[in-house]
C-alpha cells in the first residue's frame, strides 16, 4: 500500500460532525454538480488506538457472542467506522454517502485481536466502477497490531441509478432474491430464528456510531425509498456469527456476506446453514423462505497463528 497518499490522524474523527458534513456536501455538490470525477486515492490512518472495554462489552451483549477471550471478528468494523466515515465524507469522495446501500462485506481475520491490543487502522478506496444497478464503491480497512496485519475488511457500497432508485428499493425488499436462489444454493438446515426490534437498531447505532437515520426512524427510511425502518446489515452479520459460535471456529476465518434484501423492523428471520470442512454457507430468510435478506460463506483459514 502506497504511503504518500495517507493522511495520519491523531485521534478518531467525531462522527456527528461527519454526518453534518455529509449532508452539506451532498446538498452543495448536487446543486452545483461538482462531484469529483477523478480516481479517489486518499487514505486515512490512525495509530495508537486502544479498545474501549465498556463499548466492547456492550457490543458482545448486543450481538449475543459467548466467547469473550478475544475481540469478536466483526467488532473491528465498529472500531474503524469513524475513520471509514472520514474517508467517505472527504471532499474528494466521488459520491454522496446519503442513501448508499451496504451491498457486500468481506472480513478476513488473520489472527484474533486481544482485548488489550493497541491498533493501527488504515482506510482506503480499493475499487470504483459503474454497472447496470448503479455505481459501486469498494472501501478497504486494514488493522495492524505491532506492525502485523491482523484483520482486513472490504465493504462494497452501491449508489443506485437515480431513475430506478425508489422502485428498486421496493422491488428488492419484496421480490429479490427468492426461491431460485435457495434452490441453487447448497442444502441448508434452519438452526434458529433471529429477532430484530427497533430497540436493537437504536442500541446498535449507539454502540457502533452508525446513526444513519434509515435505521432509526421510518420517515428518513421512506425518504430513501424504503417502506420502513431497516436493520443494520452488520448487526445481522454479527448475529449470524454469534449463532454459529458453538458449531465452528469463528476467529480464524474469512467471511463473505452479500446484503440482498432489507430487514424491516420489527422482524423475525430464519438462519439457515450448510456446514462442511471446506466452507460454511448460510443465509437469513423470512419465515416462508421466499425472501433472502443476506447470504454468505465462511472459509476457515488454515494458517492459524494463535
Amino acid at each position: 500500500m502506497s504511503t504518500n497518499q495517507i493522511t495520519h490522524l491523531n485521534n478518531q474523527p467525531f462522527i456527528p460532525l461527519l454526518y453534518a458534513k455529509a449532508v452539506l456536501n451532498s446538498i452543495l455538490k448536487t446543486a452545483t454538480n461538482t462531484w469529483s470525477t477523478r480516481p479517489f486515492t486518499q487514505q486515512y490512518s490512525v495509530s495508537g488506538q486502544s479498545i474501549d472495554s465498556n463499548n466492547l462489552q456492550r457490543y458482545i451483549q448486543c450481538c449475543r457472542y459467548r466467547n469473550t477471550d478475544y475481540v469478536p471478528v466483526t467488532y473491528p468494523f465498529v472500531m474503524a467506522f469513524p475513520l471509514l466515515m472520514k474517508l467517505m465524507t472527504s471532499a474528494q469522495f466521488p459520491i454522496s454517502v446519503l442513501g448508499l446501500i451496504h451491498y457486500k462485506n468481506t472480513i478476513t481475520q488473520h489472527s484474533p485481536i486481544n482485548k488489550s491490543a493497541i491498533v493501527t487502522i488504515i482506510c482506503s478506496v480499493s475499487n470504483d466502477n459503474t454497472a447496470d444497478k448503479g455505481r459501486f464503491i469498494e472501501t478497504h480497512i486494514d488493522i495492524f497490531v505491532d506492525g502485523q496485519l491482523m484483520w482486513e475488511c472490504t465493504s462494497t457500497f452501491l449508489q443506485k441509478s437515480r431513475l430506478k432508485q425508489t422502485k428498486q428499493h421496493s422491488e428488492d425488499s419484496e421480490n429479490s432474491p427468492s426461491h431460485k436462489d435457495l434452490l441453487d444454493s447448497p442444502a441448508m438446515e434452519t438452526i434458529s430464528a433471529l429477532k430484530f426490534s427497533h430497540f436493537d437498531a437504536l442500541k446498535y447505532a449507539y454502540i457502533s456510531k452508525d446513526t444513519n437515520p434509515i435505521h432509526l426512524h421510518y420517515i428518513p427510511a421512506k425518504l430513501m425509498g424504503f417502506k420502513s425502518t431497516i436493520m443494520h446489515g452488520m448487526l445481522a452479520k454479527a448475529r449470524v456469527l454469534a449463532q454459529l459460535e458453538t458449531f465452528i471456529d469463528i476467529q480464524h476465518i474469512s467471511i463473505d456476506v452479500q446484503f440482498k434484501s432489507a430487514i424491516f423492523l420489527p422482524a423475525q428471520v430464519c438462519l439457515n446453514v450448510a456446514l462442511s470442512p471446506q466452507n460454511n454457507s448460510f443465509n437469513l430468510t423470512n419465515s416462508n423462505n421466499r425472501v433472502t435478506h443476506l447470504s454468505g460463506v465462511i472459509y476457515p483459514l488454515l494458517n492459524k497463528t494463535n
